[in-house]
């Protein structure tokens, strides 16, 4: 009986192995016809390369394809290979993040970070900070940047005012989003601590958040995202843990708050942080077996507080947001449209989108990277946007390859090599129209560290913009990392349930496709601050569900 049991036991370990295999390549398959496509829409439109011009295409293809799948198969065989070892023990890593609870590492992100935060005092302004100041200071308040961040910066800010200076305002609270910014990073490693992440990882990450300027830059500059970023990464720090003993967590009434502020957070100070919460939240209404009637409250809850809350903004004299930040891929396609086959539009048809559009202006101002200057023109006049769309597809029908290059054309640079990325490193200089309030501001850099500026942004150039660490600057490396990653998890049967981990990734890599730009870091930075914490949530489930499993089988 025991040897039938022994053999039992080793036939369906080698039917799982069988079928993993199989699945993995089926995986790999598909990722790698994935990137070979992303691959060849980057090289069209970055470099106007001509496919049908180029004889040796097909080979070309087959090429990037064969190439990607040993790329793909080796990482899967390494990710096997190593997370099959034990974390040994290392006394340079305990005492760097073992100890102190992240603090050291806190500390050592800080020293790092502040002769950047010190150049460039007392900070740099953003267009869009400057208009909820403005808002802020003339009582003219809008809900078209969360009106939460504009109640958090301006008063701060503006505080410098009454003090004789408005920099001491901006460097005020700039120091604070410096220090709290740093230390809820460090909260990554203590996280990481708790896990018993191998210390490779943790210095990885370490060296990865010292070194790319771009969060230390964010750290001094005045930006709605450097408050999103930060409470998107406890959320997701958060999240995994209801993925790892969602039991124990939610039958804490304490954990529970936690939870529900951290949810709230994401959706007062950025709009589609609502989206990331509630598909979260169906995702744990799916995993959470024995606290899904707890799960779906909150659910029900969180959209009930959101709908309220955009229904109380108007009547407190708070004027909401307009859809053109939703609308910005059919925008494009319309102006791509008018400016490509202006001639075939129809006087009807012309009619109806200048209700929505300036239609005069938005074929000759259309730029295939940036949306804002035709959605910037948009009227909101909501009642109209049904027709609009009634136009919209009967042109889409007429020249459906218009709407699929503008797509392209307006989103590649998240999937595919952008050679210019916008802001790859952070803001380094006031806005171009930053002229205008100069008069009423008076905010400068200091002179006396205009040779560290220099000598700075030279290295940064060197390095980041034409270097060889310009990789780190491509939006692509992230995606395709969570996407490479997401991959491992879906061919082995015992990770498989944990998909819905990836759930905050893709609707936030959905946002950035949305977006009005091109390849902007500044919508990439959610996913950009998490990644490496995706491996290291990665390596706990593959220990605790893998490892351990098979140690029983055994």
């Amino acid at each position: 009986k025991k040897d039938n049991n022994n053999n039992n036991q080793k036939d369906k370990r080698k039917g799982r192995t069988g079928l993993k295999v199989r699945l993995r390549r089926i995986i790999i398959i598909l990722i790698s016809i994935l990137f070979t496509i992303c691959f060849f829409v980057g090289r069209v439109f970055d470099r106007n390369y001509h496919l049908m011009r180029d004889h040796w295409f097909i080979p070309k293809v087959l090429l990037v394809f064969v190439i990607t799948c040993m790329i793909l198969a080796v990482f899967y065989k390494g990710f096997d290979i190593y997370f099959s070892k034990e974390m040994k023990d290392h006394i340079a890593g305990k005492a760097l993040f073992d100890q102190k609870n992240g603090k050291i590492a806190w500390l050592i992100i800080m020293l790092v970070w502040i002769p950047n935060y010190i150049s460039y005092l007392p900070g740099v302004f953003t267009v869009d900070a400057i208009n909820q100041i403005e808002q802020f200071a003339s009582h003219n308040l809008t809900n078209h940047h969360p009106i939460l961040t504009t109640f958090i910066e301006a008063p701060i800010v503006l505080l410098g005012k009454h003090m004789g200076y408005l920099g001491i305002g901006l460097a005020i609270y700039l120091l604070l989003i410096f220090i709290l910014s740093s230390y809820i990073i460090s909260r990554g490693f203590a996280w990481m601590s708790k896990h018993h992440t191998p210390y490779a990882i943790r210095t990885i990450m370490l060296v990865y958040f010292c070194i790319y300027p771009i969060w230390s830059a964010y750290a001094r500059t005045l930006v709605k995202d450097t408050l999103f970023y930060p409470v998107f990464y406890l959320y997701i720090l958060f999240f995994f843990d209801l993925l790892i003993d969602h039991k124990r967590l939610l039958s804490q009434k304490r954990k529970l708050v936690q939870f529900i502020v951290l949810s709230i957070l994401l959706c007062l100070v950025r709009h589609n942080g609502f989206y990331v919460v509630v598909v979260t939240m169906v995702g744990l209404i799916i995993f959470c077996k024995g606290n899904r009637k707890k799960c779906t409250v909150l659910l029900i809850g969180l959209v009930a507080f959101w709908q309220i809350y955009n229904a109380v903004l108007p009547r407190v004299g708070i004027i909401p947001g307009g859809k053109q930040e939703m609308l910005s891929i059919p925008f494009q396609q319309t102006a791509r449209y008018v400016k490509e086959h202006g001639k075939e539009v129809t006087k009807e048809e012309k009619m109806t989108i200048n209700k929505v559009l300036n239609y005069d202006t938005i074929g000759k101002n259309y730029d295939p990277n940036l949306s804002d200057p035709v959605k910037n023109t948009y009227k909101r006049k909501d009642e109209y946007i049904s027709e609009y769309f009634r136009v919209w597809w009967k042109q889409f029908l007429k020249h459906p390859q218009t709407y699929v290059n503008a797509t392209f054309n307006g989103t590649y640079g998240y999937y595919a090599y952008k050679d210019q990325i916008k802001n790859p490193c952070g803001y380094y200089g006031q806005p171009e129209n930053f002229w205008k309030y100069q008069k009423k501001y008076q905010v400068h850099f200091k002179n006396q560290f205009s040779i560290g500026r220099m000598a700075y942004e030279g290295t940064v150039d060197k390095l980041f913009i034409k270097g060889p660490l310009k990789i780190l600057t491509q939006p692509m490396l992230y995606n395709w990392a969570m996407i490479l990653l997401l991959g491992y998890f879906l061919q082995d049967e015992k990770l498989r349930k944990y998909w819905v981990a990836f759930l905050p990734f893709m609707i936030s890599f959905l946002i950035c496709i949305a977006s009005p730009v091109n390849g902007d870091l500044r919508y990439m930075l959610p996913i950009m601050s998490t990644c490496i914490l995706y491996y290291a949530f990665a390596i706990n489930r593959i220990n605790d569900e893998c490892n351990t499993k098979d140690i029983k089988e055994e």
